[in-house]
């Protein structure tokens, strides 16, 4: 129970003093007028819906970069759409060490909100601006959910997408090892040799033709023994 207890305040002790460091990285001017920046913010405002942004973008195109010109466009579109201003609906002060911005929320005369914000330096100059359409946190979430959907569904598709291609991998090693087919000129099959058959000589009559011969011989030698006189082969001719 101790170590447990103990734990705990370690966990708590880490937590407060990650706060204090990340509160002490971030100091607030103190020189920053919050009623001034506030007025000032409020005088922008009513310019904004005052202001001429399609004449600035017809007669000043070719002298404004294109932020500050698609950023006049969409203005226009804004106000063509929500109507003029009706009053101030809400205020709220962010301060830096060098910067403030006020983000004030604006009721028009068609029903509809629009939520301005603009940054002041040091001295009180204006370094930048937006303006955007006013979200209920029911539709910031819709749309938080909305996008998360449409994310989870891009990368199921993907998967199954890769799986298919994956899967046709083994037809495609099918069709690369395929044997070649063999030409019929070659599948004809080759004659056999033909066996020849020798027949057997009968050897009965020339016996008795080598006894002739051979006596025919003797005669001619004027040798009528025949001992030592051997006829190896007759020819016929």
């Amino acid at each position: 129970m101790k170590k447990r207890l103990a734990l705990i305040c370690c966990i708590i002790s880490c937590m407060l003093v990650m706060a204090g460091c990340s509160f002490s990285l971030v100091k607030t001017n103190e020189n920053f007028d919050t009623k001034v920046l506030e007025e000032n913010t409020d005088s922008f405002v009513q310019s904004w819906f005052e202001y001429d942004f399609e004449s600035a973008v017809t007669d000043y195109a070719g002298q404004l970069d294109d932020e500050t010109l698609s950023q006049y466009k969409d203005s226009k579109k804004l106000r063509d759409k929500y109507g003029k201003y009706d009053k101030k609906d809400d205020s709220s002060l962010t301060i830096t060490t060098d910067t403030a911005t006020v983000t004030e929320t604006v009721l028009t005369d068609s029903g509809k909100k629009l939520v301005f914000s603009v940054t002041y330096d040091e001295d009180g100059n204006t370094v930048s601006w937006n303006v955007d359409e006013y979200k209920t946190k029911g539709e910031i979430m819709g749309k938080a959910g909305l996008n998360t959907i449409m994310s989870m569904g891009i990368v199921f598709i993907v998967l199954i997408f890769i799986a298919l291609i994956i899967a046709q991998f083994k037809h495609l090693g099918n069709i690369f090892n395929k044997p070649k087919e063999i030409p019929a000129t070659v599948l004809e099959p080759v004659p056999a040799a033909p066996v020849v058959i020798e027949e057997e000589e009968d050897l009965t009559d020339d016996l008795e033709l080598v006894a002739v011969i051979t006596a025919a011989i003797a005669a001619a030698s004027e040798n009528e023994c025949t001992d030592g006189l051997i006829i190896r082969s007759i020819i016929r001719k």
